[in-house]
């Protein structure tokens, strides 16, 4: 009887124990930001960006992102919006690039097709809260991707590269705002559920126009 019983209890701990991979994480993102100067302006220590990253709740209000960005029990056609909030610290004219790097070369294909990206990016307007916060959305859009973008079309994880700026810098204190969408095609198989990958980091980073 009590070896009945230790072979029932197995099996319900081998079956839980499945359903929690079936659960976990199939792949992340961290999220990053780089100042790119000259070797003689880093030699000064120029800044000229700062990020702030944000993501959105279902209602679509945005709150600082503590931590990675996570792509978790997702369903196919589902997805997290994002936002970061570019500050520029020079008048200089500016490019902006944005990309993933660090993405595994041996990335499992349906993966990498079934991740799929879409960014805007926009000049900001700031609002002040009566309790002094500032808050920023998109004014003016500069750019826009065209729906919908697969991991496994991007070549070397390039979103976007040398956009320049120039056009909307009015000050040494400007603000963009890039929003981006990461999550499944809607015609992702099912068995993505159970992958695990590593995807890398999303980074923007900017150059002064030479």
């Amino acid at each position: 009887m009590k070896s009945k019983f230790q072979f029932y209890k197995n099996i319900i701990l081998l079956v839980a124990s499945a359903l929690t991979l079936v659960a976990v994480t199939f792949a992340w993102f961290n999220v990053t930001y780089d100042n790119e100067v000259s070797d003689f302006e880093a030699t000064i220590g120029g800044d000229i960006i700062n990020v702030d990253f944000f993501v959105a709740d279902e209602e679509e209000k945005y709150s600082p992102l503590d931590g990675d960005i996570v792509l978790k029990d997702f369903v196919p056609g589902s997805y997290n919006k994002y936002m970061m909030v570019v500050s520029t610290k020079t008048s200089d004219p500016l490019k902006m690039n944005f990309g993933i790097v660090g993405l595994p070369e041996d990335l499992n294909a349906e993966l990498s097709d079934a991740v799929n990206i879409k960014y805007t990016l926009m000049t900001a307007k700031e609002t002040v809260g009566t309790d002094g916060k500032a808050s920023y959305s998109g004014a003016d859009l500069i750019d826009a991707s065209n729906g919908y973008v697969p991991l496994s079309t991007l070549k070397d994880g390039i979103i976007f590269e040398g956009l320049y700026l120039s056009n909307y810098q009015t000050s040494s204190a400007d603000k963009f705002v890039i929003y981006y969408e990461i999550g499944l095609s809607e015609t992702s198989p099912s068995s993505i559920g159970g992958l695990s990958s590593d995807l890398g980091s999303v980074k923007v980073s900017a150059q002064r126009v030479g």
